[in-house]
């Protein structure tokens, strides 16, 4: 079976190579680490008389993040959030790029999640309870340490990297 090609095809096309630089498997023993650290430090303030906090605070998480990354994609870059979905996983969960995307637009929103998620439970010490304080202080830092360290290892490639999130692994490209 032969394929037709355009004679001019090849002048006009352009296609992209990238180099795997750094890969990061998301292997079983960080994944028991991950679920350890968070079972310890939910144990530690553990009340067994109120469980409400502690069910409903990484869904709220969740949404807050989602909100944060869609007002943040609107407001800065002024555009849809296209090669972005939502996806649940372990490392990484809520609005994360399908393809490759930029090592710096990755680490900034991040860290925009970070500060902006960890000043709005702040400013809301004085009208929430302790339980809820703490509980989605606990959530929040579980859910972005991972990504910030991984985001950290990735940095020498900060200017010109590619980031390519799957389930198994966080691979760091060059062009």
């Amino acid at each position: 079976m032969s394929i037709n090609q355009e004679p001019n095809l090849s002048k006009q096309s352009t296609i992209y190579s990238y180099t795997l630089v750094k890969r990061i498997y998301h292997s079983l023993y960080k994944t028991i680490l991950y679920f350890a650290i968070l079972a310890i430090a939910v144990l530690y303030k553990f009340d067994s008389s109120s469980w409400l906090p502690l069910l409903v605070s990484y869904p709220l998480l969740l949404m807050f993040h989602t909100l944060l990354v869609r007002t943040y994609f609107q407001f800065t870059i002024g555009m849809a959030m296209r090669g972005w979905s939502y996806r649940l996983g372990i490392f990484w969960s809520g609005f994360i790029p399908d393809g490759h995307a930029s090592v710096r637009l990755v680490s900034r929103i991040q860290l925009h999640l970070f500060w902006i998620g960890l000043s709005v439970i702040l400013l809301l010490y004085p009208w929430i309870p302790e339980k809820w304080l703490i509980y989605l202080t606990i959530f929040h830092l579980w859910m972005l340490m991972p990504r910030l360290w991984i985001l950290f290892r990735f940095r020498p490639y900060n200017k010109t990297g590619l980031v390519k999130i799957s389930e198994k692994e966080t691979s760091c490209y060059i062009q």
